[in-house]
């Protein structure tokens, strides 16, 4: 089957990735099989799906008919069996637990057809160990969307140590079919590319802050007044090109001495860990927030990646 000719697609878990993930899957014109263990886990996937397609059409990128069809063609489901018989193609969204993971990829050999195309939206863990669990590692692949994934294009295809060549391609394939930018991690490494690529940058921003070189406000606004906002357009390999890879050489053998090298978490990231305070989810991290900030500030967020998803859309299409 080509990635073309899929037409019943079934993403198992309902939360934030799952819900968005069964979004762009029926906008994109497939049949939407949308599983989790509860009803009301059902109930929040879709209205997380209501609002991502409102926000599509505020930015003017998805119509009030398509935006009703898509969501006509999404079907919910608690029965795990009845979500995955039948399918083309499997999606597994649920949270970072690997003996979860591994879990249901055992199920999957038993109620899915033969050879069917599994993914998981694992955002580093290992595709390699969970594909042990299934009966036809070769049919296994990571698929890795990025949040809010209704917005981000990125997605990061990654083969795990038996994934085969042509499911590899085939889920590239798919990516595109639904308007994702896919990327290929050859290897199964933790965190692929996009996390590694992000987490050396909170490395470091945690670096600046714990040593009192500058306050969290202003780590914020060198990262997105500074090489954030370029980065939407040139990546760090196209900006040493553009800038001179003499002169980032002559940089590096002064600065990346000097870069914060810690192979654990630092202090003060443990001690608001420690001290339960996770972020926006208990209203203190790094910064402090009221619902009416956390609401401000997605919309904010959401607002700004719209447009920029909307320009990005007009340059490819021309």
């Amino acid at each position: 089957m080509k990635a073309s000719e899929i037409s019943e697609v079934t993403v198992i878990g309902a939360g934030t990735m799952g819900a968005g993930i069964a979004g762009e899957f029926a906008r994109a014109g497939c049949n939407v099989r949308l599983m989790d263990k509860s009803d009301e886990q059902l109930q929040r996937g879709r209205k997380m799906l209501d609002a991502a397609q409102k926000s599509l059409m505020d930015a003017g990128l998805l119509s009030a008919l398509d935006a009703r069809q898509a969501l006509g063609r999404i079907t919910t489901h608690t029965a795990i069996e009845e979500a995955c018989s039948e399918t083309d193609f499997v999606i597994e969204a649920v949270f970072e637990d690997m003996a979860l993971k591994k879990k249901l990829f055992g199920l999957f050999n038993e109620i899915c057809p033969v050879n069917t195309i599994i993914v998981t939206n694992s955002s580093g863990l290992s595709i390699t160990e969970m594909a042990s669990a299934a009966k036809q590692s070769e049919f296994v692949a990571g698929m890795h969307f990025w949040n809010p994934p209704h917005i981000i294009p990125l997605v990061e295809v990654t083969k795990g140590e038996k994934t085969s060549d042509s499911t590899a391609n085939f889920v590239i394939d798919i990516c595109n079919r639904i308007g994702k930018r896919p990327i290929l991690v050859k290897h199964d490494i933790p965190g692929f590319v996009g996390n590694r690529l992000q987490f050396a940058v909170l490395r470091e921003a945690l670096h600046i802050l714990s040593e009192g070189i500058a306050s969290a406000e202003d780590v914020e606004t060198a990262m997105t007044a500074g090489p954030g906002l370029r980065y939407s357009i040139l990546g760090p390999l196209r900006t040493a090109d553009l800038g001179g890879l003499d002169v980032f050489h002559a940089i590096s053998t002064y600065l990346f001495p000097e870069l914060c090298s810690d192979d654990k978490p630092p202090k003060l990231l443990t001690e608001l860990v420690q001290n339960k305070n996770m972020g926006a989810k208990t209203g203190k991290g790094f910064f402090t927030y009221s619902e009416t900030d956390l609401h401000r500030i997605i919309s904010q967020r959401d607002t700004i990646l719209l447009k920029m998803l909307k320009i990005l859309k007009e340059q490819e299409g021309r």
